[in-house]
């Protein structure tokens, strides 16, 4: 949200300069050609907003950028320093007596508001998706099949925005209860003890996209112990191992505030490493394979700071684990950690 500028004095210890939209008339880097002007948009209808867009194209018609607070993408067009707005890539279902898809695409009326002078340009704008490459190539041909001065569409940035792709890494650390439905194969003696649970999660977002979704892969360590002796107490029994857990999963993230509900659904597959099932002192192996599953969560981002993502993460789990040679479940996980994203 470009709404202030901030310039550090080179060669010196002094405090950076504070500008405002207005107070200058733009700014640009030097390193990746990124443009910045002071504007006046329309948000809210009647409602002026000063701020710094992102200049995109200079043309017969200019084009600019910019990205609200909540990372929804906004693309202004402008021609005779007039701003049409190009914004919301669906709408929701129309109710009138006219036939309508189930979700309309705004932005197509909209940009045929914006390059209504070029009829050739209509077919195009039909078929536009609503992502900064489509919108850039259609302002560039609307500039060549207009201009006939023959000068040439200024591009101000040459390189896709390399923070529209986020990664955001959340190791964790909890406990876990398991425990064994009807008919499991696992053969335990008695339930699982209470235990450990570590691991880091990858959440990978496209803010251009839909930042509220995100791909998850998280990697978890955990242990199932068991312990009992016979009723005659001439035997004991231990159970032990720890299980290695990899997911691969899909979450929603509400995407406004400081306290960031979401929730995930997803693929398990863990696998034992080291079990052993101990009776008196004889051992043997135990749980050997790898066991397909499913999870589901719930949880809750505690933002540290409106600029950055630093986030507190507080989530409750549910897995399940199937074996499939049995064609029976094996055991279920309850868990509840906290984490750390950045």
């Amino acid at each position: 949200m470009p709404n202030v500028a901030f310039f550090a004095p080179q060669g010196n210890n002094t405090e950076p300069t504070t500008y405002h939209p207005f107070d200058i008339l733009g700014y640009r880097f030097t390193d990746d050609g990124k443009y910045y002007v002071s504007k006046n948009i329309e948000l809210q209808y009647g409602v002026p907003k000063p701020v710094f867009l992102e200049y995109l194209l200079q043309g017969m018609k200019s084009l600019y950028f910019y990205e609200t607070e909540e990372d929804i993408p906004i693309y202004f067009v402008e021609s005779n320093h007039l701003l049409v707005k190009i914004d919301a890539p669906k709408l929701s279902k129309q109710t009138t007596g006219l036939q309508f898809k189930n979700q309309t695409d705004r932005y197509i009326p909209q940009l045929h508001y914006a390059f209504k002078d070029c009829p050739s340009l209509e077919p195009q704008i039909d078929r536009a998706h609503f992502s900064r490459k489509e919108l850039m190539k259609i302002t560039k041909e609307y500039h060549y099949a207009t201009c006939t001065s023959n000068e040439a569409c200024i591009e101000f940035e040459t390189k896709e925005d390399k923070h529209s792709i986020q990664l955001d890494i959340t190791p964790y650390a909890g406990i876990i209860q398991y425990n064994v439905p009807s008919g499991s194969s696992i053969g335990l003696y008695s339930s699982p003890d209470l235990s450990y649970l570590a691991g880091v999660t990858l959440a990978i977002s496209n803010k251009r996209w839909m930042s509220s979704l995100s791909g998850c892969f998280d990697v978890s360590l955990s242990r199932i112990t068991s312990s009992a002796r016979s009723s005659d107490e001439n035997y004991t029994y231990k159970q032990s191992g720890t299980m290695l857990s990899g997911k691969l999963g899909i979450r929603y993230t509400y995407p406004k505030g400081m306290v960031r509900p979401f929730v995930e659904l997803g693929a398990d597959i863990s696998g034992m490493i080291n079990a052993k099932i101990k009776t008196n002192d004889k051992s043997e192996r135990w749980l050997d394979g790898v066991y397909p599953g499913y999870y589901a969560n719930a949880g809750v981002n505690f933002k540290l700071s409106r600029k950055n993502k630093q986030m507190i993460c507080v989530r409750a789990q549910f897995k399940g684990l199937r074996d499939m040679m049995e064609k029976s479940g094996l055991v279920n996980g309850w868990s509840g950690v906290i984490g750390y994203t950045f």
